[in-house]
C-alpha cells in the first residue's frame, strides 16, 4: 500500500467517524461548517480532522450542549473547550478525541464570527482542490510519513508550500529547503496564484 492508498483509507475512516458523531450535521444547526486542512485535502497522515464553522452571534454554549452528549459514546474519550477571543485566533475551540482501536483521532473544532477577519484555513480549500495533483499529492504525503517516522514537527502548510510553490518532491530536499525558509507557526501562506485572485 503506498502513501496515496493509506491517506484514502484514512479520508475513509475520517468520514466514517464524522458521520457516526454527525459532527458536520451539529454545527451546522449552528452556524456553516466547513471541513479543512489535510481532511479537507485528502493528505491525512495523522489521525486529525479540523472543522471550522461560522455564525453571526457565536455562543459556544449553543453547540457545547450537543457535544457533550457525545461523551456517552463509548469511543469519544475526550472533550475539550477554549476561549480564544482574546488572541489572534479570535475564536472559540473545541476538541474530541475518538478511540478507534488503537488509534487516537484528534478533532479540532473551531467557532468564528462571520465577521472575523484573517487567514482562514476555509479560503485555501478551493485552491489546494483545484490546484493538487496525484504527483503533488504524493510527494506531500510521502514528505509527511517521512517526517513523522524522522520525528520531526513541521506544519503541515510549509509542507504544502515546498510542494506546490517551490517543486520539492521528497523529504530530503524538504529539510533542505526548510534550512532557508521560514517555517514558525503562526504562518498564513498564500499561494501566489490565490493571492493574486483574492
Amino acid at each position: 500500500m503506498n502513501s496515496l492508498e493509506r491517506a484514502a483509507l484514512r479520508k475513509q475512516q475520517a468520514m466514517e467517524i464524522l458521520n457516526e458523531l454527525q459532527l458536520i450535521e451539529k454545527w451546522n444547526a449552528v452556524g456553516n461548517c466547513f471541513i479543512v486542512g489535510a481532511a479537507a485535502y485528502d493528505l491525512i497522515v495523522k489521525p486529525d480532522i479540523d472543522l471550522e464553522t461560522f455564525c453571526e452571534a457565536p455562543n459556544p454554549s449553543d453547540i457545547m450542549s450537543e457535544l457533550s452528549l457525545l461523551t456517552l459514546n463509548k469511543n469519544v474519550v475526550e472533550l475539550k473547550y477554549r476561549d480564544y477571543t482574546g488572541t489572534d485566533f479570535n475564536g472559540h475551540y473545541f476538541k474530541l478525541i475518538y478511540q478507534a482501536g488503537e488509534i487516537e483521532w484528534n478533532i479540532d473544532m473551531w467557532l468564528f464570527s462571520n465577521k472575523r477577519k484573517g487567514a482562514l484555513s476555509k479560503e485555501l480549500v478551493p485552491f489546494m482542490k483545484e490546484n493538487l495533483t496525484e504527483d503533488t499529492r504524493k510527494a506531500i504525503l510521502d514528505i509527511k510519513e517521512a517526517l513523522l517516522q524522522l520525528n520531526e514537527e513541521y506544519s503541515s502548510i510549509f509542507i504544502y508550500q515546498a510542494v506546490l510553490e517551490f517543486g520539492i518532491r521528497n523529504i530530503d530536499s524538504f529539510l533542505q529547503w526548510a534550512k532557508h525558509h521560514n517555517t514558525t507557526v503562526p504562518f498564513h501562506w498564500k499561494p501566489k496564484s490565490f493571492a493574486m485572485d483574492s
